[in-house]
């Protein structure tokens, strides 16, 4: 039986970015659990404007393909512990999709998936298995093998669309920076 994985908005914004979504959840494992406040926080992602070279537009979020395939499985808090711990975590962060998260997570023991710092930190505090976008990658790529310019172009695409390089603390970073490296050379 897989675990079950809570899936904040920061890490699924990162994953959208690489057109490649699917593929890097289903290699990583975990049953897939987007929170309904997550839901809501990921309204639009950026994408390479096709009428400007270089430039980048906003476009809606469609999270309908990997809910209708049960790559992801909504869910919300549904007993008053789950809420308590909602409220509790939603005082300390400005995102209702990482309190909800984090208060799943802990209370249901699910792995959770974030890049957000503090959430990391306060995660960790509490006892959660957290996994970062780079270790997701990390892991699609060791699963699947791509081919070296699908894996730049997936490297390129998160830092490029989705805003996000790694910080030198997270799991994965120094293989970030190593393939990115390969990718110059």
């Amino acid at each position: 039986m897989m675990t079950n994985a809570a899936l904040d908005a920061c890490c699924l914004i990162d994953l959208l970015a690489t057109g490649h979504t699917e593929a890097i959840l289903r290699a990583a494992g975990w049953n897939w659990q987007i929170p309904t406040a997550v839901q809501r926080e990921v309204q639009h992602v950026r994408q390479y404007d096709p009428v400007e070279p270089g430039q980048f537009v906003r476009v809606p979020a469609d999270l309908s393909p990997l809910i209708a395939s049960g790559v992801l499985q909504t869910c919300e808090p549904d007993n008053p512990t789950e809420e308590d711990r909602f409220v509790h975590y939603a005082a300390l962060f400005r995102s209702d999709g990482e309190a909800m998260c984090l208060a799943l997570a802990e209370q249901r023991g699910w792995v959770l998936a974030t890049d957000d710092r503090k959430a990391i930190r306060v995660a960790q505090q509490a006892g959660l298995t957290v996994v970062s976008c780079p270790a997701l990658i990390q892991r699609w790529a060791d699963v699947t093998q791509p081919d070296p310019a699908t894996l730049r172009a997936v490297l390129r695409d998160i830092q490029l669309l989705a805003q996000f390089s790694p910080n030198p603390t997270m799991p994965a970073y120094q293989w970030w920076i190593a393939e990115l490296a390969n990718a110059a050379s």
